[in-house]
């Protein structure tokens, strides 16, 4: 037996068959392919088929090895294919390489995934992962999102917030104004910051009850800015520790600058066990450059001190209240304006509805009219909605004070993907 041979055996004898796999299918690549350099183990944020979907290379599936493809449907895009084990022919920069993609499972939830890359020399392999895995680094079009332990991209999430506009936003006095000027402004300084030494970045904490607009802000603003977001769900994962998550997040955030960090709900996020561990990251000075750190909360109550009053830390807090009646009369009249002329309420009966709403925030103002709108459906009389819309008051009063009570008596909730916030 020769020491190679030797060598193999010894793997092939102390790895379990789970996880021997990668060290088999990097062995193998190797002998079907002498005299070529193979760069191997190759992973996120690696992603062969968004390089090639930019134009950035040419790629096809090889002729003569077998594709494992998985399709999927849905309503919204129909069937997709993508590969799940797949080895691709591919030209770029005038190189010929082939690109093998794996993915398998080992245990309850520890999925391996990564490339191998072949080429004619390491140096072009290297180039070529490298490029590949800059160019994907940057989330284009989507949103980072980090859930269950891992980022993933949100197509979706990224398409809600194209759509998200300031000129829909209701708040009150001059707090839209204040928060799109001090966001620019601080943006347009980086360099006085690194002329005077300080670290360019910024925490800012979107604080106030449920259903006042600070989603509907928070995504207007994600879309003024055009900075890469990475937009945090939770942190609790079954199988890792939320320190190892919490390093993730601010790992990947500093790949990505300069870029928006956004936590929200914060607090159901940090809790006595890990808040120590969070501050640490966000304390970081210069390991934090370009990052903007923003987060929400509906209980700022249920917030350690060393998080809401270390001006280091979350530099510029914004409150969200209850809308005033001015407020109300502004968003009851651009839903008004949405309704065909026989559902629509005239201007005495539009600041009649903005008194009687006293309390109401922009969530329950939304369901106000989406009900009342069910329910002039049902008798399509030009005239009544007023009516209607009066009696969904009473009844939206007391499904609010209900909710209200119930929140007061809940334990601490957890973390969920809920959106709450609805200014629309």
């Amino acid at each position: 037996m020769t020491s190679q041979q030797g060598g193999s055996a010894m793997f092939e004898r102390s790895f379990s068959p789970d996880a021997g796999i990668g060290w088999r299918l990097s062995r193998l690549v190797a002998e079907l392919h002498p005299g070529r350099s193979v760069l191997d183990g190759v992973e996120s944020p690696f992603d062969l088929q968004e390089f090639v979907a930019e134009g950035r290379c040419d790629a096809e599936c090889a002729s003569d090895v077998h594709a494992q493809m998985r399709t999927a449907w849905s309503r919204a895009h129909g069937l997709r294919e993508g590969p799940v084990n797949a080895v691709y022919d591919v030209r770029w920069q005038g190189h010929l390489l082939r690109v093998v993609t794996a993915k398998w499972r080992a245990g309850l939830n520890d999925t391996h995934q990564y490339a191998i890359v072949v080429a004619d020399s390491v140096d072009v392999a290297r180039a070529f992962a490298t490029a590949v895995s800059a160019f994907c680094n940057e989330p284009r079009r989507a949103v980072l999102v980090f859930k269950g332990g891992c980022w993933g991209r949100s197509r979706d999430l990224w398409e809600q917030i194209q759509a998200a506009s300031f000129d829909d936003l209701v708040l009150m006095g001059d707090l839209k104004a204040r928060i799109r000027e001090d966001f620019a402004a601080f943006l347009a300084a980086r360099s006085e910051y690194e002329r005077y030494g300080v670290p360019h970045k910024r925490g800012v904490l979107l604080i106030g009850p449920p259903g006042n607009g600070k989603t509907h802000c928070l995504r207007a603003l994600i879309r003024e800015l055009a900075l890469p977001c990475l937009y945090v769900m939770n942190i609790k994962q079954r199988y890792t520790t939320d320190e190892e998550n919490i390093d993730q997040v601010f790992e990947r955030a500093r790949e990505v600058t300069p870029c928006l960090l956004v936590f929200e709900d914060l607090d159901a996020m940090i809790t006595d066990k890990n808040r120590s561990y969070f501050l640490n990251q966000l304390d970081g000075l210069a390991t934090l450059t370009g990052v903007v750190t923003v987060a929400t909360t509906n209980h700022p109550e249920r917030l350690d001190p060393a998080i809401l009053e270390r001006p280091s830390r979350f530099d510029r807090k914004y409150h969200f209240e209850l809308p005033g009646p001015a407020e109300r009369r502004t968003y009851l009249a651009a839903w008004n304006a949405r309704l065909d002329p026989a559902m629509g309420i005239t201007e005495a009966e539009l600041d009649a509805l903005a008194a009687q709403t006293h309390q109401f925030s922009f969530a329950y103002l939304k369901e106000l009219y989406l009900s009342g709108m069910v329910r002039w459906v049902t008798q399509r009389t030009r005239g009544t909605m007023a009516a209607l819309l009066d009696g969904q008051v009473h009844a939206l009063r007391e499904q609010m004070q209900t909710d209200h009570a119930q929140a007061a008596a809940a334990p601490l909730p957890a973390h969920t993907d809920d959106d709450n916030d609805d200014n629309e």
